[in-house]
């Protein structure tokens, strides 16, 4: 698994005080600590072979965002790489790369 470097870090980061407390999204985050799927999972992903896997807490709360907002996985990943809000609630810094679509 890829070790997430610090999330949120950017001075980019600064936008998201632009997202108003009240969002859905805002809320969710402040409401549910996603990492313990890390921890959950770890023993699922092998550290020594092929290519370094996507941290499974930000694949979980990508299949979040396709539930609520009913969007397919290509969608959520050109969504998320543009909407701020999507951004926050991922602890994705704007300038960082995304998952492949497919």
């Amino acid at each position: 698994m890829l070790r997430p470097q610090s999330k949120q870090s950017s001075f980019h980061c600064l936008l998201y005080n632009k997202i108003p407390d009240n969002h859905i999204l805002k809320q969710i985050k402040k409401a549910v600590d996603f990492s313990f799927i890390n921890e959950l999972l770890k023993d699922t992903y092998c550290q020594n072979f092929g290519r370094p896997a996507k941290e499974p807490e930000l694949m979980c709360k990508l299949l979040f965002l396709e539930h609520i907002y009913n969007l397919s996985d290509e969608k959520v990943i050109v969504e998320a790489s543009f909407n701020l809000t999507y951004l926050y609630f991922l602890d994705i810094n704007p300038e960082d790369t995304w998952p492949e679509r497919s």
